[in-house]
């Protein structure tokens, strides 16, 4: 009984350590962006993809245009930056890594989605 006790506190203290709070934003994504877009299965198609992010803090939003073959021609965003990290929350869910005047990741809608973005 006092093992699963013991068991039980220790995991519930590994679990509240891996918690811990986000980074603070190390970049600002703020501003207009253009790049490409091609599904991680080449045979899905490709497009362009041009918008502006708008951040505030850790928050960020945006509204991108989006060519190719896709089901929203409008993409409007919300999601966090942590350190040089942008993470989607919606409309799809994904990651985007920024450095200098570029950001690359990986975005998952209906497929996933390589992407390529350049500050203007």
């Amino acid at each position: 009984m006092r093992l699963g006790l013991l068991l039980g506190s220790v995991l519930i203290t590994a679990a509240a350590c891996a918690t811990g709070p986000a980074a603070s934003p190390s970049v600002d994504v703020t501003g207009q962006w253009a790049g490409t877009w091609a599904y991680e299965t080449p045979g899905l198609g490709s497009g362009d993809i041009r918008g502006s992010f708008k951040q505030d803090g850790a928050k960020v939003s945006g509204t991108f245009n989006v060519t190719g073959p896709v089901a929203n021609r409008v993409a409007i965003i919300n999601g966090t930056v942590a350190g040089n990290e942008v993470k989607l929350s919606t409309p799809a869910s994904g990651y985007l890594t920024v450095k200098g005047n570029e950001m690359n990741g990986l975005i998952n809608g209906l497929n996933a989605a390589k992407v390529t973005l350049r500050k203007q």
